[in-house]
């Protein structure tokens, strides 16, 4: 490919092919593409589907793609900058795709004034994939778009004075290498009037949350298959939540901001990954219920490690957790894994949360080590039944057990401050001294 500019023209010669596109010399002002290949120097509007070469600087102004068709944005070293608005405005198309060409940079800022809330706002579906660098730099939202938002492969580097990546209708991560400091939510999904919408689905890649608020929220499920995964949100967890703090908040009705970890308003399913969070709040909260197949986690929490109001269901995977509350369920269930909990208040805790289901705490497997810290704290606590069938379980703490309903230990390996035992002591008033046996 051969570029000749002369004068206001620039001719693209490719093969045997001529294209003509003609480049405004004046600046702040706007032009419709007329050649598949842009050198930015003023506001840009894309009418027609096809594939765009980008390059160029834009001080003040904006690339807008207006069209019924597909288009396809080759990212060649761009840098613009908006005052007033989206740097890329995607009024309307039916796919875009923004691909960061190989071994280049761009870099992309909004202002304060931008009603689209986003330095990249698409009101289309939006992909982003290629293996070059984008850095986001927003006044408001790093990128945004009202559908879905699939994310390929790419290094993406976001600073964001609220959300750094907002999918109204999906988020889906395949790969690449997401960097996001925002000062509201990480990654979000937002819509909660379609009943088919609103998930967010991590299928691989790198990703690095420093977050005001949520790391990942979504207003439907999120699904984690596979990925690296740190997230640090606020001020981390650092200050553990106590039982103190549990009755002040009983008292007080609060709108305080959410600064969990890992957020879904429905349903949390995790298959594999590696996951490491630091978060003021929860680390890993449903609203519903959490199942875990695999994976390595590292939790240090202010709040509950892993938190799900009905269902906890464990099944697998590596966990060191360091929270005010280890895990914590109306029902926990466990199955396998390795867990290692330290926690000031429970290690794992059934409590009434949702309706679905009766406070239980049923161990099946797994190998788990607890250790308590010192004053009223459970090493495990259940406002309802305690089963344990199997596994290995040690713990270390001045209450072992907790349990308003039954306990009943049927097997698997129990030990209590270097002693073993085959006794569920219940320290507090409810299903009384209920020793079990083998």
């Amino acid at each position: 490919m051969k570029k000749i500019i002369i004068g206001v023209a620039t001719i693209t010669i490719i093969g045997a092919l001529l294209t003509v596109g003609i480049i405004l010399a004046k600046k702040n002002k706007s032009t419709v593409a007329t050649s598949n290949n842009i050198v930015l120097s003023e506001s840009t509007t894309i009418n027609n589907s096809g594939t765009y070469n980008i390059s160029g600087t834009l001080k003040n102004g904006m690339l807008t793609i207006d069209t019924t068709g597909d288009v396809t944005l080759v990212l060649d070293g761009v840098n613009i900058t908006n005052k007033k608005g989206p740097a890329i405005y995607i009024k309307k198309a039916n796919n875009v795709t923004i691909t960061l060409k190989e071994n280049t940079e761009s870099t992309l800022i909004d202002g304060t004034s931008n009603k689209y809330d986003a330095v990249i706002y698409s009101a289309a579906d939006l992909t982003i994939n290629g293996n070059g660098t984008l850095n986001v730099n927003a006044n408001t939202d790093g990128i945004a778009t009202k559908d879905d938002l699939i994310i390929e492969s790419g290094i993406l580097n976001i600073t964001a004075n609220d959300d750094g990546i907002k999918g109204r209708d999906s988020v889906t991560i395949n790969d690449g290498t997401i960097t996001i400091n925002s000062k509201g939510d990480g990654i979000k999904s937002t819509n909660d009037e379609n009943i088919d919408k609103g998930d967010i689905i991590i299928n691989g890649g790198t990703i690095k949350i420093t977050s005001g608020k949520d790391g990942i929220q979504s207003i439907k499920n999120i699904m984690i298959n596979a990925g690296d995964i740190n997230i640090t949100t606020g001020n981390g967890g650092t200050t553990k939540t106590t039982k103190e703090d549990f009755g002040r908040q009983n008292e007080q009705v609060e709108d305080k901001d959410s600064i969990k970890g890992i957020k879904a308003a429905n349903n949390i399913t995790i298959k594999d990954g590696t996951i490491t969070i630091d978060s003021e709040d929860d680390s890993i909260h449903s609203n519903n219920s959490i199942t875990i197949e695999n994976g390595v986690f590292k939790l240090n929490a202010g709040d509950d490690g892993i938190h799900a109001d009905a269902l906890l269901e464990i099944n697998g995977g590596t966990f060191t957790i360091d929270a005010s509350e280890g895990l914590e369920a109306t029902y926990v269930k466990v199955n396998k894994g390795t867990i290692n909990i330290e926690a000031n208040d429970d290690g794992i805790n059934a409590a009434n949360k949702s309706n679905a289901y009766t406070p239980t705490i049923e161990i099946n497997g797994g190998d788990l080590t607890i250790s308590m810290a010192q004053g009223d704290t459970d090493g495990i606590d259940s406002n309802g039944s305690l089963y344990i069938n199997d596994g290995t379980i040690n713990i270390e703490c001045n209450s072992p057990f907790d349990y308003d309903g039954e306990g009943k230990y049927s097997g698997g390996s129990l030990t209590v401050n270097g002693s073993t035992t085959t006794e569920l002591t219940n320290q507090m008033m409810g299903g009384g001294m209920q020793p079990g046996g083998i």
